[in-house]
């Protein structure tokens, strides 16, 4: 089976709805558009996280989702007569609720159903011609342009010290929950979680390295736009020094101020244990301040990472045609996010070209708005 498309999108997690959505509203062609995803529904990985952790807010503001347009999930919002409280905050973090309503309502009204693959794994791309080969576990696609916007939560960050005993979050199994739970972690995913199980009726203990960090965003403001981003900027292709200022400039293990002050009245109400310091392991037991963790139940809350790009199916592409990669092992892109003529981007792989928030979902926004009108424009000429 065959498959001939103008633009193939790899991935309909939160990016990928973005630059589909963003395409046929920009005047793109259903026709001319195919997504494929592993999973059978869009926004899957996503909405199976965001529920194992009974997240109600987002730590994006109202005019960051997956629309060109950005008031369309406040007019969404307004149509629909969503009350108040799922804008939180002077800077109107939606709830997870009206995010995900608004998102699916676009999706259908758009009619992308007809175009998307679900259930479908990609195996391998390579160029042919002018376009591109993928091979999927079902059929070849062959496409004038590919997007790839897999996200990064496939790949759970464990530290080294894990034993058995330990869960990460999102890959837990629910039916081995006890009564009493020890969550180690402090971000905005840690204390989501902790305020679910407290919910639950659960004795909680929290292990944090440091003392709770309140950021209400992923990084500061003002990378959200060119003017904070000038100093960025002009590093150009100075990818370690890059490297540095993402990894300086971003705020994991905080969270928003609510969610922050919420978990410490449950500390102050002994509702929840905090143990701040470091987790050692001495054989098979875990210790934080000389003090044994109990283990009857310990979920780790310590991060997703992407997968590294020489480990995913753009690895037979990168032998082919000599792909560039940074000293970190990342894509080396334009400000396109263009990485070979036709093949784009997103996430975490272009956090060297858009700054702290590539990951987050502005970057989805801004992956739209450089990739979008050169591949509308080509396709009008055509």
């Amino acid at each position: 089976m065959v498959e001939y498309k103008s633009l193939l999108i790899i991935g309909a997690g939160v990016h990928g709805m973005t630059l589909a959505i963003s395409y046929i509203e920009q005047g793109g062609k259903l026709d001319d558009l195919l997504i494929v995803d592993p999973n059978s529904a869009p926004l899957s990985n996503w909405t199976r996280q965001t529920d194992s952790i009974s997240m109600s807010h987002l730590r994006s503001t109202r005019v960051h989702h997956v629309s060109s347009n950005p008031y369309a999930l406040k007019q969404f919002a307004s149509r629909h007569a969503y009350r108040s409280n799922h804008f939180k905050d002077t800077f109107g973090r939606p709830s997870l609720e009206l995010f995900n309503n608004h998102a699916l309502t676009l999706w259908d009204e758009l009619r992308l159903d007809e175009c998307f693959l679900g259930n479908e794994r990609v195996m391998a791309v390579r160029k042919e011609g002018q376009g591109f080969h993928v091979q999927t576990d079902r059929r070849l696609i062959v496409a004038d342009s590919v997007i790839v916007a897999i996200g990064q939560s496939a790949t759970v960050v464990l530290p080294e010290w894990t034993t058995e005993r330990c869960q990460h979050v999102f890959t837990k199994d629910r039916e081995g929950e006890s009564n009493h739970v020890t969550v180690i972690g402090g971000g905005i995913t840690a204390l989501h979680y902790v305020v679910k199980r407290v919910n639950q009726g659960h004795r909680v203990t929290l292990v944090t390295r440091r003392p709770l960090e309140v950021s209400q965003f992923d990084a500061d403001r003002e990378f959200m736009g060119p003017k904070g981003l000038d100093q960025f900027n002009r590093l150009q292709q100075d990818w370690t020094t890059k490297r540095s200022f993402v990894t300086r400039e971003r705020k994991p293990g905080s969270a928003p101020n609510d969610l922050v002050l919420k978990v410490k009245r449950l500390i102050q109400t002994d509702a929840v244990t905090h143990q701040i310091g470091e987790v050692e392991r001495h054989q098979d037991i875990l210790m934080v301040n000389g003090e044994r963790l109990d283990d009857s139940e310990i979920v780790l809350c310590t991060g997703i990472r992407p997968q590294p790009v020489k480990e995913t199916f753009l690895q037979p592409l990168i032998e082919q045609l000599d792909l560039p990669l940074t000293p970190c092992g990342t894509p080396v892109l334009n400000n396109r996010l263009e990485w070979t003529d036709g093949l784009y981007l997103t996430g975490a792989y272009a956090d060297l070209i858009i700054g702290p928030f590539a990951r987050a979902v502005y970057g989805g926004q801004e992956a739209a708005r450089r990739i979008l009108p050169r591949l509308l424009f080509a396709q009008k000429s055509v």
